[in-house]
């Protein structure tokens, strides 16, 4: 029996150890001189003891108000890390974030490699001839040039045709007269008559047998005609020799040439009507370009592409429309025209040029083209 309230006692000695000042108050306030069990007294004199007398317990007390609760404790030590949560799902993506201000820019990156070459185009149609331009003024007469050295020795020229027949030599020296043929036999003497008057000459007697023929002459004056005309083929070869040379030195002279074969072709770089690129070839000593094969068609475009012109070439229909012939009038032995050429547009395309992709196209002649000779 006296186990039970010192069990009692003991409990609340501790509840206001713990509890401290705050149940102390919280109890003076509100149990302040109250009965207790048997006893009325002070909370501070601690709880009223049983009644020993008759050793009973006495009446259950109400139950107490619940204490404030205590103060915050000090934290304690943190426990062991736990163990690493199954992972969580990926959120939902947010919203993108303000563009930001643009950097610097950087430095030029080395050039690339160049690219391979793109394929040929097509060739383009050919545009319309502009206005001629003005004439500009006449340039200052260039320095004389020096004298060139003299060119190598051609190749001998083909035979010419046969000179006209030479005059008449002079006649050879007279032979010596031959010996007199032997004297026929004498007739029978007649008798001697009287002397008569003189009569008329008798009859021309019978011719005798000639005489054995004599031996030939010395030559004459025929050897020094054949000396003549030893001398005249010499000048003549001279003479062929002089005009193959000024030939030569004249295509030398002129600039910018193509060789095929036996032919040259050279350009001057300037441009003509026909008539006047007929007339500076003339001179040269050659004539207009006119190509008869592949190979000199050829040429003739290499020089045209160089100077990125078109040039005329020594062919035309001028005789009979629409048959084109060489200078010579020869028909044509050879041609290169451009799809639906020729076409004699506006009826006065009468020449022809030679574009730079080296086809053909019918002109008119009074055009201004590239002069192109052929020596």
């Amino acid at each position: 029996m006296l186990f039970l309230p010192l069990s009692t006692l003991i409990l609340l000695t501790q509840l206001s150890r713990i509890l401290g000042a705050e149940v102390k108050t919280y109890l003076q306030k509100t149990v302040a001189n109250a009965c207790t069990l048997v006893m009325c007294s002070p909370l501070e004199n601690g709880l009223p003891g049983r009644d020993g007398r008759d050793g009973r317990e006495g009446p259950r007390g109400e139950k107490g108000h619940p204490g404030l609760p205590g103060a915050v404790g000090h934290a304690g030590m943190p426990g062991p890390a736990g163990p690493i949560g199954p992972k969580g799902d990926n959120g939902s993506t947010g919203e993108p974030g303000p563009k930001g201000d643009s950097g610097p820019h950087g430095p030029p990156g080395p050039p690339g490699m160049p690219g391979p070459a793109g394929r040929e185009g097509p060739s383009g149609s050919q545009g319309n001839i502009g206005p001629q331009g003005k004439p500009g003024p006449k340039g200052e007469a260039g320095p004389k040039g020096e004298v060139g050295a003299p060119g190598m020795q051609g190749l001998a020229g083909t035979r010419g045709l046969p000179g006209p027949k030479g005059e008449g030599g002079a006649p050879g020296e007279r032979g010596a007269t031959g010996n007199t043929g032997a004297a026929g036999p004498a007739g029978e003497v007649g008798p001697q008559g009287p002397p008569g008057a003189r009569g008329p000459p008798g009859l021309k007697g019978d011719r005798g047998v000639p005489g054995d023929r004599g031996a030939k002459g010395d030559s004459g004056l025929p050897d020094v005609a054949a000396l003549r005309q030893q001398v005249e083929a010499l000048q003549g070869q001279v003479q062929h020799l002089q005009a193959v040379f000024l030939q030569h030195k004249k295509v030398e002279l002129f600039p910018n040439g193509r060789g095929v074969g036996k032919k040259i072709f050279k350009t001057g770089g300037f441009e003509k009507s026909f008539q006047d690129v007929q007339r500076v070839c003339t001179q040269a000593g050659g004539q207009v370009a006119s190509p008869r094969s592949v190979a000199e068609n050829a040429a003739v475009q290499q020089l045209v592409m160089a100077h990125n012109k078109a040039a005329f070439l020594g062919v035309t229909d001028t005789k009979t429309e629409g048959r084109f012939t060489y200078p010579t009038g020869e028909p044509l032995a050879y041609s290169n025209w451009a799809p639906g050429e020729p076409n004699n547009n506006g009826e006065a395309e009468n020449c022809v040029e030679i574009l730079t992709n080296g086809k053909w196209n019918d002109k008119s002649c009074g055009q201004q083209r590239l002069v192109v000779c052929e020596f």
